[in-house]
């Protein structure tokens, strides 16, 4: 992983884009939903320019056409800023039934999904581990997983639903499927494209920012025991930690001045502190 200090943003040029694996399963059940010709599974991604090659990866496992929602003006969206982008974009293709997975693989906020349903003014369920439509029907029927076993709910459409584990079997394209989705539509779209408010997007339109990026560097010090003996080397640990013990706590009694912190210096009139403690 590499960061941009100064935007405190990742890098993603450069990086190769995976989908995530809850995303698939729901693009999996949405294909096997399918039900007659005028039934359409699209696949909408909002991420940088190599995002293409896991769309094409959707496009392969039955998905009809793509769009790449790629903008210089996303970076250092937070969960809310990403969510109205994507309802945006939504909103202009009108579906029926939206399909996000549970929670990204890598910040796994679970956030992006209910925010998308919020901003679209549709209903939304959670945690579906089941989900089945009748055509011609104006519902959906859900099983979510909850902390006492299950719910079984039906939804009006159109909603969206969150998936996870168990509402599609894991499925990979074929050399075949990967060589026709070359051939299938995939759109690019643009923030202006969604509104002509450019700052609702990105860090700007985030209400949660990167305060600072610290490295921590690991101070361990790695000592190996290295003696054959238990009851020697059990010696040597206590004798090692009465050591570090009593460096611990010479450290504990240097005084301190404590150092205030400066407010972020923009616009933004509220702020959420994380404090991070380790014992």
């Amino acid at each position: 992983i590499q960061f941009d200090y100064e935007n405190k943003t990742i890098i993603r040029e450069g990086v190769p884009s995976e989908v995530n694996p809850f995303d698939m399963l729901g693009l999996v059940r949405a294909v096997e939903l399918k039900s007659g010709p005028d039934d359409q599974v699209v696949a909408l991604c909002m991420g940088p320019p190599q995002a293409r090659d896991g769309l094409l990866e959707c496009l392969a496992l039955g998905a009809d056409r793509a769009i790449l929602l790629t903008d210089r003006a996303l970076a250092g969206s937070d969960t809310l800023a990403t969510a109205r982008a994507l309802s945006l974009a939504l909103k202009n293709e009108a579906p029926d039934l939206i399909i996000c997975g549970r929670n990204s693989a890598d910040s796994e906020t679970g956030q992006v999904g209910p925010e998308t349903a919020e901003l679209m003014g549709i209903p939304h369920v959670g945690q579906v581990s089941k989900l089945d439509y009748a055509p011609g029907d104006s519902n959906i029927q859900t099983q979510r997983i909850t902390d006492d076993g299950y719910q079984l709910i039906e939804c009006p459409l159109p909603a969206l639903v969150c998936v996870m584990e168990g509402v599609a079997e894991e499925t990979f394209p074929t050399r075949d499927q990967t060589a026709e989705a070359q051939e299938k539509p995939l759109e690019e779209m643009t923030c202006v494209q969604l509104s002509p408010d450019l700052s609702q997007f990105g860090a700007e339109g985030s209400p949660t920012w990167v305060e600072e990026i610290r490295l921590v560097e690991p101070s361990r010090l790695g000592k190996m025991i290295e003696e054959e003996d238990p009851q020697a080397a059990a010696e040597q640990v206590a004798a090692l930690l009465k050591e570090r013990l009593a460096s611990m706590n010479s450290e504990a009694n240097v005084s301190q001045a404590p150092q205030s912190t400066n407010r972020y210096a923009g616009s933004r009139d509220k702020s959420i502190w994380v404090v991070a403690a380790s014992r």
